[in-house]
């Protein structure tokens, strides 16, 4: 397997209240990561509200983990689309998209290419991007972060 997909449907007014989420450093430290930094021409950082750009690079730290990861924009288009890299093996895409009312968001994670195939990195990304855009639809609908902050457990799926 190459890639997997995740979809979520959003009770939302327009793609670019959803887009925020995703598209803003401010917007992924709400149901994902936390803290992200994003630099463009060199080593200007974007404002925490700003919209991410192609080519921009960025450090996103994870919540209540000594974890980190570097990556870049490959492609951002407002209130559509951001793909971006994960890591050395994969690139991820983040996409919204009205659907019957409601907003879809798409995301898809898939091996870049000439990447060495690595079975659990693939099958524990599945696992928790699939936790985290559950958290972005609590967050988003019920203003509930599922994100554990307390109890300090790496066995614990939502930390």
């Amino acid at each position: 397997m190459n890639e997997f997909h995740h979809g979520i449907l959003l009770k939302a007014a327009s793609t670019d209240e959803i887009y925020k989420y995703f598209g803003t450093p401010e917007g992924l430290t709400k149901w994902f990561i936390g803290s992200a930094e994003y630099l463009y021409d060199g080593n200007k950082p974007r404002e925490r509200n700003e919209y991410i750009k192609t080519g921009d690079k960025f450090t996103w730290k994870w919540l209540e983990k000594d974890l980190s990861i570097n990556g870049i924009v490959i492609e951002a288009a407002d209130n559509s689309h951001v793909k971006f890299t994960f890591g050395s093996l994969f690139e991820v895409t983040m996409t919204v998209k009205t659907h019957n009312e409601r907003i879809l968001f798409t995301l898809q994670q898939e091996y870049t290419s000439g990447a060495s195939h690595e079975d659990f990195a693939h099958i524990n990304c599945c696992v928790c991007w699939a936790f985290f855009i559950t958290n972005l639809k609590s967050v988003h609908e019920f203003g509930n972060d599922l994100r554990e902050t307390i109890w300090h457990d790496e066995f614990l799926v939502n930390r």
